[in-house]
């Protein structure tokens, strides 16, 4: 079977879904393609981005990109959340695809698709979206009900398959889209059980090379610096631990605004906590599990990661907020809730996992979670049989 992927912006060295997905399809034996835009998207640079992945305009042409066919099409214009890629519809019909997933549903490649699926059919179409409430403010929410009355249709008769990542999304495809709840799908976001995995040699490496002992009981944070992750909660808590226990540390890994992190920065100078803390830039995802490797506890203090199953499947216990829509993540008692924005029961959760024989009974618990219910193979499985069962 040939599949394609359709998305405005494709990231491939940062391990968003569509990669993760692409390169599963890939190893299942489709002949599998993805047609995108020549550029990234002018959000992520941030951080330390752009010495990871190059300048924002790549190119258009054809690419091999983590061993997954890419079609880069020029650009014709350009908005913020808002491009239109010349070329699109000829493209797809040179591929002849079996089917195409298209990634985000309130834009404009998301249309064409739509149209030329209702105008010729000859593929089945699946439509996967990320949308979370919290992220789908200021403008956005002047157009979407413009969408829903006037594209939502097209799109709902072209589609095969409708998924949403999280049921939250599924409600709000439901309220913001008009489209009937029992026609989609909650597909959640995966791991890689091959790359993501613990591994002892790396952990000694990583060890070595950051001075941590192995008496250290290593707390790590790898995601966005970002206000929306009350990472400032986090600092407090690892405050209230490092009153009262010795060998703390603490791995802070990712990107963001220069200047939110000098502020988180400086909240942890104003603790004394500057030994405790270890700061490093964005690690290439392929190189992430080494870190983790190297960690005890993984702590997310706000929000949905697909990194929390990463951390998962390299067999870290990990402590997420009740409120944070992956509570599942931790059904099989791998795992802690605490309630966020209280410093205080996220230290007490914290201390719990000091312990070393709970987090490596934990570690193992979510390990096997992911391999049963989070792996990209079975949830690459999960969007075949969408299309499958509504035939």
């Amino acid at each position: 079977m040939r599949i394609v992927h359709v998305i405005d912006y494709f990231h491939s060295m940062l391990g968003y879904q569509e990669v993760f997905l692409a390169k599963e399809q890939v190893k299942a034996g489709y002949d599998v393609f993805v047609v995108t835009s020549d550029r990234y998207h002018s959000s992520i640079y941030s951080g330390g981005i752009a010495a990871l992945i190059g300048k924002r305009i790549k190119g258009a042409g054809f690419f091999i990109e983590e061993g997954i066919q890419v079609w880069r099409l020029k650009t014709r214009f350009e908005f913020p959340n808002i491009i239109w890629v010349a070329g699109l519809e000829g493209k797809i019909r040179e591929i002849k695809p079996d089917m195409i997933i298209v990634h985000g549903i309130t834009n404009f490649s998301a249309v064409r698709i739509a149209r030329m699926k209702n105008r010729t059919g000859g593929f089945r179409l699946v439509y996967d979206d990320h949308a979370i409430p919290e992220n789908t403010t200021g403008k956005m929410r002047v157009l979407y009900p413009l969408f829903r009355w006037t594209l939502s249709y097209s799109i709902q008769k072209a589609a095969d398959a409708l998924v949403a990542i999280l049921p939250e999304t599924r409600e709000f495809m439901h309220r913001k889209y008009g489209i009937p709840l029992e026609r989609i799908d909650v597909i959640p976001l995966g791991a890689d059980t091959a790359l993501f995995r613990f591994d002892a040699a790396a952990r000694c490496e990583i060890r070595k090379e950051l001075a941590m002992g192995d008496d250290e009981t290593v707390f790590i944070y790898a995601s966005k610096f970002i206000p929306s992750r009350q990472i400032s909660v986090f600092i407090d808590a690892v405050g209230e631990l490092a009153d009262k226990y010795e060998n703390i540390t603490v791995l802070m890994i990712g990107s963001g605004d220069e200047y939110y992190i000098d502020g988180l920065k400086q909240q942890v100078r104003s603790k004394g906590l500057e030994g405790t803390f270890k700061w490093l830039d964005l690690i290439p995802n392929d190189q992430l599990y080494k870190y983790y490797s190297a960690a005890d506890v993984s702590v997310w203090p706000f929000g949905a990661s697909i990194g929390m199953r990463e951390a998962m499947a390299c067999c870290l216990p990990i402590i997420i907020g009740e409120n944070s829509r992956v509570t599942e993540l931790v059904e099989r008692d791998n795992g802690l809730l605490f309630r966020e924005g209280d410093s205080s029961d996220l230290a007490g959760q914290m201390e719990k996992l000091l312990d070393p024989e709970l987090r490596k009974e934990m570690g193992q618990k979510g390990r096997e979670l992911v391999e049963e219910k989070f792996s990209w193979e079975v949830i690459s499985g999960q969007f075949i049989e969408a299309v499958s069962v509504n035939e």
